[in-house]
């Protein structure tokens, strides 16, 4: 009997964020691999927005950025090491392309479907490559059980905690997930979401570091304004 794994090739800092279940197919090591849809570029790793996806929008592109090396799924197995090129189940040859309004540090696109990035070899803030700035039209606190909207942060937080946000170091290393979890969402002008979530318990966010006092004290307000 083959066993079956769910694979993250990566530390992934959207993985909780994901709405929709991964592909199933048999590995060539005789394991059943679940892999995430994503792609390794410039070392960079991308998830797709599964809800940006769904709107089936076609959302314009400025120019090829690189291509798919190697497709993970059937042919890598469970010790594989990613590396600039690979995606799990993007065809080899598939084009990468920059986002129309966006660094493509932040979001690209390929075969028609757009990637976020969800962790940077480079980066030194969580601005490295969170490029929101001058887009955001709000921020929201989504339920825990069906990322249903409960309510929205004032203007005043929503800014403040942007600010905060794009200067936050960037370390993944210090991820820590226990106790209650908050997820919370950044609707951009142009009608698209980044997702993430935050542990009031250790002060993590998903998008790779530690939450400021600032941002701490934003999100106990915002809780209590709706009783999250």
């Amino acid at each position: 009997m083959r066993k079956r794994i769910l694979l993250f090739p990566v530390l992934l800092l959207l993985t909780a964020c994901s709405s929709n279940p991964s592909k199933t197919l048999p590995s060539p090591q005789n394991t059943i691999i679940d892999w995430v849809d994503f792609v390794k570029w410039n070392d960079a790793t991308y998830e797709a927005n599964y809800e940006m996806n769904e709107l089936e929008k076609d959302w314009e592109t400025t120019g090829e950025v690189g291509e798919v090396k190697y497709m993970l799924d059937g042919h890598a197995g469970t010790n594989h090491q990613t590396k600039n090129g690979d995606a799990a189940y993007l065809q080899k040859g598939t084009k990468l392309f920059a986002m129309k309004g966006y660094d493509p540090a932040f979001r690209i696109i390929a075969d028609g479907k757009v990637y976020e990035v969800s962790e940077s070899d480079k980066a030194e803030t969580v601005g490295d490559f969170l490029d929101i700035k001058g887009k955001v039209q709000r921020v929201i606190l989504q339920s825990e059980q069906d990322l249903s909207f409960i309510g929205e942060f004032t203007d005043e937080h929503a800014e403040q905690l942007i600010e905060e946000l794009l200067v936050m170091p960037y370390e993944p290393e210090r991820r820590a997930t226990e106790g209650k979890r908050v997820f919370f969402g950044i609707e951009l002008v142009d009608g698209s979401l980044t997702r993430s979530v935050y542990w009031p318990e250790t002060g993590y966010i998903n998008y790779g570091g530690v939450a400021s006092q600032e941002i701490k004290d934003i999100f106990e307000v915002e809780m209590d304004n709706y009783d999250y």
